[in-house]
């Protein structure tokens, strides 16, 4: 399979899987009742890892002397579950939106910030003792909002999973999801992985793009380590990049630890720091890619607080 093969499943998958990663992937969570979450991204300035680009317009060729871009990240979202039949039945309601903000160094690019925002309605239904099934779908948009907003700038997902509890300790699901992000629908398969000890220990994984293990040594902190994936298809204005159908497909993958301090009963302090293994721009003309880069390695942290009901 060739590399922009290999990104472009990675990008259908985590855009598949964020929703249930932004949801919560234990359905007691979802009945605790509503919350609000926000975070934001603190990105230094990172090398390109070509450390010449160059613009080529007509028979010139400019070149930038050590290019480099910073991202910053705002995320905000809201869920307010409803349960019925004794808990058996929950609705979820989730929205969500990011801010994408770029600056630049020894570069001048038209891309300045990116926008998404998306609804999910989720169901999980409790089929029996050792069965239960969560079904969602999840409308969304993603456009830099420089030109008017057309049916190109929306995207949607459908995700089914069948989740097999073999204890209190231990639950293992798999399913599919359906994305139209990336054009024509793309339907992938997702495994799911929740364990416990019952104590103090948990693991958690939506494979393949998030793995989480935490440990709380108290009853205020817990502590983490965390592998996760981010990415979207934004669409732009033809006027601002001079092509007809401008699309800005975009990927990064997170490693490090991460520590969720309990202040009080309903607020939490979310903290994550650690490297970007992978981050990677690729521009395209609708289908046709007309350019990518990649990122060098680099840190990152993640600061957020999240209001719980």
């Amino acid at each position: 399979m060739r590399r922009n093969d290999v990104l472009k499943a990675m990008l259908v998958l985590i855009a598949a899987v964020n929703v249930l990663v932004v949801i919560g992937a234990s359905p007691a969570q979802a009945q605790q009742g509503p919350s609000v979450s926000i975070s934001y991204d603190v990105i230094p300035f990172q090398k390109m890892d070509d450390p010449i680009v160059n613009t080529i317009t007509d028979s010139d060729t400019t070149y930038f002397n050590d290019p480099r871009v910073r991202l910053r990240k705002l995320r905000a979202t809201f869920s307010y579950p409803v349960a019925f039949a004794q808990g058996k039945t929950v609705l979820v309601n989730n929205f969500s939106y990011q801010l994408i903000e770029f600056d630049y160094k020894n570069w001048d690019y038209p891309l300045k910030r990116l926008h998404a925002a998306s609804y999910t309605l989720m169901l999980q239904q409790r089929l029996s003792q050792k069965w239960s099934m969560w079904a969602l779908g999840t409308p969304s948009i993603a456009s830099d909002l420089e030109a008017e907003v057309s049916e190109d700038d929306f995207n949607i997902e459908i995700v089914g999973v069948f989740i097999r509890h073999f204890s209190q300790q231990l639950s293992v699901g798999a399913g599919v999801a359906y994305t139209t992000q990336f054009g024509s629908g793309e339907w992938v398969p997702i495994l799911a992985f929740d364990w416990n000890n019952g104590k103090n220990l948990m693991v958690r994984a939506i494979i393949p793009t998030s793995l989480e293990f935490w440990y709380r040594p108290g009853p205020r902190v817990d502590l983490g380590l965390i592998v996760s994936g981010d990415g979207n298809s934004y669409r732009g204005d033809p006027e601002i990049y001079g092509v007809e159908d401008p699309e800005l497909r975009y990927t990064m993958m997170t490693v490090g630890p991460a520590a969720k301090i309990h202040l009080t009963k309903l607020l939490q302090l979310n903290i994550e720091a650690g490297l970007i293994g992978l981050h990677r721009f690729e521009f395209y003309d609708g289908n046709v890619e007309s350019g990518s880069y990649d990122l060098k390695l680099s840190q990152y942290l993640r600061i957020g607080l999240r209001v719980a009901g």
